[in-house]
């Protein structure tokens, strides 16, 4: 199974290598596409629905000849509230095939690093663990059977 070989292809590299950060962002890449492939010319917006689980929003932010940039998010109702979590900016480079979480993502409530403080925002060690997330977070979401509907742009 793909999931599984590009799983023991990470494991392989030395964690948090350059080396390793570039492979995770080439299968972030693969796991978006799989998860929206009218990605670079659909929709400016979707959700992708199922009966169970939260719907995932995908707003692109900004597209352009070789790049487009994407919020990812699952709303929670807290209350009277929504509560984005998580909320990930992320820029997918067509040209390289490649797809990395943006530093203007929005962790503030949420730390995929477990640890008391953060690493250095846009450091290699925030990178790595930010697009480590990303990376089981896209194969939740295909695992869970999620889809962003192939929309024609309005």
């Amino acid at each position: 199974m793909l999931a599984e070989r590009i799983s023991h292809q990470l494991e392989t590299l030395p964690a948090r290598s350059f080396a390793s950060l570039m492979e995770l962002y080439e299968n972030n890449y693969i796991y978006l596409r799989r998860l929206a492939p009218t990605l670079r010319d659909g929709a400016d917006y979707a959700v992708s629905r199922l009966e169970r689980g939260v719907d995932l929003h995908m707003t692109v932010l900004d597209r352009h000849r070789y790049t487009t940039s994407i919020s990812l998010t699952h709303f929670f109702a807290t209350g009277e509230r929504r509560e984005a979590l998580p909320d990930l900016d992320v820029r997918v480079y067509h040209d390289a095939r490649v797809a990395e979480v943006m530093t203007s993502s929005d962790l503030a409530a949420f730390t995929p690093w477990g640890r008391d403080s953060a690493p250095a925002i846009g450091s290699l060690a925030w990178r790595w663990e930010v697009n480590r997330f990303l990376n089981r977070w896209l194969r939740y979401c295909l695992g869970e059977g999620h889809a962003v509907p192939p929309v024609s742009p309005a």
